[in-house]
């Protein structure tokens, strides 16, 4: 397959959403990235996507990072299944670090990388690029009443998310002149007609976390949105399923982000998110 030829003066960000299980995409997007010869500069992730920000970070090839999510059970980072029993987040943790195999700080890796949290403390979105990798993933991927929070620093931190779950302004923030968005939830404020508990309080966390990644779109020059809406982000089936979208979902763009990498950044939205980032 025919690579694309990328000028040095592009400086290339990944913005990779949260999503849960929805997360496999993720890395099937990034299979088809290699193959089209793009890498990135700048990485940031929420939730599941700062578990498969983290890999790619540290190096890990797709294929790599297939192995691993493949080989991955849900009792590894669970440890209760009840909604009023959050499990700790020591089973994430774990998973990260067992993954680049060792506890690994931001300042040893390569790539410049940032994990996207939410202090329930103050209600701030909190952005981590220091320490340990692990820590800061495992408090990015902490659902609230499925995961208790984890403590940093002086902060209580839970998942992404909620102030941000597609950071396409932090990677433009970072110093990104051309931002690839990962979308892994475009259907999910689409609602629900059914009136149980749970589906009530699972349909209204989705639309507003949708009305916040809506905002967010207008950071990245591409934007990835495989149709993710048949899977489940509490499990893992349909592995293969997911993967390929992901993949698909890229090379379906490719004509797209040829030319965009081509032309070069749109100095007008490089300009103008620059003003709302640093305002």
């Amino acid at each position: 397959m025919e690579k694309i030829k990328i000028k040095k003066s592009r400086k290339i960000g990944l913005a990779l959403g949260g999503g849960g299980a929805l997360g496999v995409a993720h890395i099937g997007a990034i299979k088809a990235f290699e193959e089209l010869g793009i890498s990135f500069d700048y990485i940031a992730g929420t939730s599941a996507g700062s578990i498969i920000g983290a890999l790619y970070a540290a190096g890990k090839t797709a294929a790599e990072m297939e192995k691993i999510a493949r080989n991955l059970r849900v009792k590894d980072i669970r440890n209760s299944t009840f909604i009023l029993k959050p499990s700790k987040t020591d089973g994430i943790e774990k998973l990260v670090k067992n993954a680049l195999g060792e506890d690994l700080t931001f300042d040893k890796i390569d790539k410049k990388f940032t994990v996207c949290c939410t202090d329930l403390k103050t209600g701030r979105e909190i952005h981590i690029n220091t320490g340990s990798i692990a820590k800061a993933v495992s408090a990015s991927c902490a659902v609230p009443g499925v995961f208790k929070p984890v403590i940093y620093d002086d902060m209580h931190l839970v998942d992404g998310g909620l102030k941000n779950n597609l950071p396409s302004d932090v990677v433009r923030g970072m110093g990104a002149n051309i931002v690839v968005a990962v979308e892994l939830n475009y259907t999910r404020g689409f609602g629900t007609d059914k009136l149980g508990m749970l589906d009530v309080l699972k349909s209204s966390l989705g639309i507003m976390m949708a009305s916040g990644v809506e905002p967010k779109l207008a950071y990245a020059d591409i934007i990835i949105q495989p149709d993710m809406r048949k899977f489940s982000k509490a499990n893992l089936k349909d592995f293969d399923d997911r993967f390929n979208l992901g993949y698909e979902s890229v090379m379906a763009s490719k004509k797209e982000i040829l030319e965009i990498f081509k032309e070069g950044p749109d100095k007008k939205k490089v300009k103008n998110a620059k003003k709302k980032i640093f305002k």
